[in-house]
């Protein structure tokens, strides 16, 4: 823990304290404006320390407002007015629960004319509480079979290209599971290699691989979907697998398309029920390169003008309609989104969303 350094010291050289905060032109001058906690267990609760500060201008200041970087982190302060020359003080309170590591947190303080700011910095080092199996895999597949992780998501897969990725489950019963796994969906060239059995208290990975063909075209995002059977019996809950696959693109290239999409959220705001209602948007290419639309996927109850392969040159625009069903029941907000997967570096792929509201 750091040692305090004395107020009367702050105060003899009150001139280095000043400067540091002189952008601020703040009166709160500090004895420290950082607290290390250390070592410390999240099992002991919260720690908390008091930061004293003297206000050395000639006018009285009055604290109005505290703002913390997380909710873990809280501030008990008094909001009566502080003479010139008296003393103040904050005590700082951190809930080291669910933290794990070398952990900072920054507390800002407020003046209630808003002319005095400070910054104060707290840190410490949690030594979380060990947990077993259970609480480090909480999800149930099947039988005794648990695992961490409901989603598998892959990013950005380019044509070609062959990506693996681990799903670790346990066995938290005290008898061997035999494992397999049954898949469904499209599988976009998706392949699973699951362990044949695991026993009791192990944790074992199941290896989930997309390989995308080269020159076959498959772009878009790719969704399956994975169910663990331990013993016989099939997991209720299922592993969803989702990929974005793309065509290999370089951002260094000074010839590439940039696409612009005014607006890319359309609010039809609010309509009758049970109709289909449309907008026209714009989608320009504002780059040197042709913009080609790679894969347009219209999620459910939604519609798109523009199709797979058409494209826009550079420095031209298109007028596009898109279109949403609205729900047949009153006072409803229906969700529609449209994917779209473009030769575009910088973002291809890009998220259309609508929303439509029923009066």
């Amino acid at each position: 823990m750091k040692v305090k350094t004395l107020l009367t010291t702050i105060l003899a050289l009150t001139f280095c304290a000043v400067q540091a905060q002189d952008e601020l032109n703040s009166a709160m001058v500090f004895e420290t404006y950082e607290w290390d906690f250390g070592e410390i267990n999240e099992a002991d609760g919260v720690v908390q320390h008091t930061f004293r500060f003297m206000n050395v201008s000639n006018n009285p200041i009055q604290i109005d407002n505290v703002a913390t970087s997380c909710g873990c982190t809280t501030v008990l302060y008094s909001t009566q007015p502080i003479a010139g020359g008296e003393y103040g003080e904050l005590t700082v309170a951190f809930d080291p629960s669910r933290t794990d590591g070398r952990v900072l947190r920054e507390v800002e303080i407020f003046t209630k004319d808003r002319r005095n700011y400070a910054s104060l910095m707290i840190s410490a080092d949690v030594n979380p509480i060990p947990m077993g199996l259970e609480q480090i895999y909480p999800h149930l597949l099947a039988g005794t079979i648990k695992t961490n992780a409901k989603n598998c998501t892959f990013g950005y897969i380019t044509q070609g290209e062959k990506v693996t990725r681990i799903v670790r489950v346990a066995n938290v019963g005290d008898k061997t599971a035999k494992l397999s796994v049954v898949t469904t969906g499209n599988r976009y060239g998706m392949s699973v290699d699951c362990p044949e059995s695991i026993a009791p208290q192990e944790v074992v990975s199941i290896h989930i691989t997309y390989d995308i063909g080269k020159g076959k075209n498959h772009f878009g995002m790719a969704r399956d979907t994975i169910w663990v059977v331990a013993d016989g019996i099939k997991s209720q809950l299922p592993i969803t697998v989702n990929a974005l696959r793309i065509e290999k693109l370089s951002q260094d290239d000074k010839n590439k398309p940039v696409m612009r999409i005014e607006p890319a959220y359309v609010d039809f705001g609010e309509k009758a029920p049970g109709k289909i209602y449309k907008k026209t948007i714009v989608i320009g290419n504002t780059g040197n390169a042709d913009l080609i639309f790679r894969n347009v996927e219209a999620m459910e109850g939604t519609a798109i003008s523009i199709q797979t392969g058409q494209v826009i040159k550079p420095g031209k625009e298109l007028k596009v309609t898109v279109a949403i069903t609205n729900s047949h029941e009153p006072h409803t907000s229906t969700l529609g989104s449209i994917n779209l997967t473009t030769n575009d570096p910088t973002r291809p792929f890009r998220e259309l969303r609508l929303q439509v509201d029923t009066k």
